[in-house]
């Protein structure tokens, strides 16, 4: 075991001995072989790309969820179209990751055939990083957002009570010769999940992320996680997410706003988490000879600049991430105590073995 910045005792896994042990899991909570090596995929990528909370962390309570049947583990999606572009997809409360990628899938083919197209899904379940199912579309020719919902965990700009979801927002270019430019962030200050994962640790959070439930600004983990989140830039990211949420529960028909269940603590409550996708394939645009040229061009101009005190280099969004992908990829991932541990009471209620802390 080693020690992190935080004092925090970590232990470091191969990347397929944590998709072995995922997939599992999964599988015996009862999802199909392929649902459950996807789901693992999913929370992997996030691990890979630095974003912890959304993470192999979320193992237990989507576990525990299945098991209660608030997740249909086996869902029959429907897929409408009421006009040429646009898709709905009901999800069926099947597991978010299953369901979106289900979707993403049919969003890319249609925008292969009518240049665009623009997806709800609805009655879906928290699908993790938003980034996994743009990298999709990105590496079939097309430029993508995609948008999700989530439970209230955040006061809306001069609010002070959890009045709508952190609500992300992920936006994905291709680059001719490059890494693509991806962009994967919550409307709040910081992902709800980041603040969970502190409290469990015992750890402080900085200050400005969050109020406690009496709207007092805090630094103690704990009591942010009882609170709320603040939105990103104030009255901006209040702004961002409201957009979120017209574009998802509202227009999917489901939940929105106050009215969705919490993650952690109402396990056998069906959460209608809905997400929306805009996919353009590039090739039916009038810049389809030139676009991915262009876009390099200006990427190459702003990554010219000089860079600012205490950074060695200017870098496009999702290229930090990019890097540390390779880098766990070679050396595997590292994971705290505190998760190792209830990734082992998950694994042992389900008669699993768990994972070796002294690997």
């Amino acid at each position: 075991m080693a020690i992190g910045l935080a004092g925090t005792r970590m232990g470091r896994f191969p990347v397929e001995t944590l998709r072995e042990f995922s997939t599992r899991m999964f599988e015996a909570a009862g999802l199909a072989a392929q649902d459950a090596a996807l789901v693992t995929d999913v929370l992997i990528h996030a691990d890979l790309r630095g974003h912890a909370s959304h993470g192999l962390t979320r193992i237990p309570v989507y576990v525990s969820r299945i098991r209660a049947g608030a997740i249909n583990a086996r869902p029959r999606l429907r897929f409408e179209r009421p006009s040429p572009a646009f898709l709905y997809v009901d999800a069926d409360n099947g597991p978010g990751p299953v369901v979106t990628m289900a979707a993403m899938r049919s969003a890319i083919e249609t925008a292969s055939d009518q240049g665009v197209c623009a997806a709800v899904v609805g009655h879906s379940n928290h699908n993790g990083s938003g980034s996994y199912y743009v990298e999709k579309a990105v590496a079939a020719g097309c430029i993508a957002i995609a948008m999700t919902n989530a439970p209230p965990s955040m006061a809306v700009y001069g609010g002070r009570e959890a009045a709508i979801g952190t609500n992300p927002i992920t936006f994905g270019v291709p680059v001719t010769g490059a890494a693509p430019v991806l962009a994967d962030m919550a409307t709040s200050v910081v992902a709800r999940g980041k603040i969970v994962e502190a409290a469990k640790r015992g750890e402080s959070i900085p200050e400005g992320w969050a109020l406690d439930r009496d709207g007092h600004p805090t630094t103690d983990a704990a009591a942010a996680e009882s609170g709320v989140v603040l939105a990103m830039a104030g009255a901006k990211g209040s702004a961002l997410a409201i957009m979120v949420e017209a574009l998802c529960g509202v227009l999917a028909g489901g939940r929105f706003a106050g009215s969705m269940g919490n993650l952690y603590t109402q396990l056998d409550l069906t959460q209608d988490v809905a997400h929306f996708f805009l996919v353009i394939d590039i090739k039916r645009t009038h810049q389809a000879s030139s676009y991915g040229d262009r876009i390099r061009m200006m990427v190459d101009e702003l990554k010219s600049g000089a860079p600012a005190d205490g950074f060695d280099r200017i870098r496009m969004p999702g290229e930090v991430e990019a890097e540390r992908v390779l880098d766990r990829m070679r050396v595997g991932i590292e994971l705290p105590e505190n998760v190792i541990d209830d990734l082992n009471t998950a694994a042992l209620s389900s008669g699993l073995r768990g994972l070796n802390l002294r690997k």
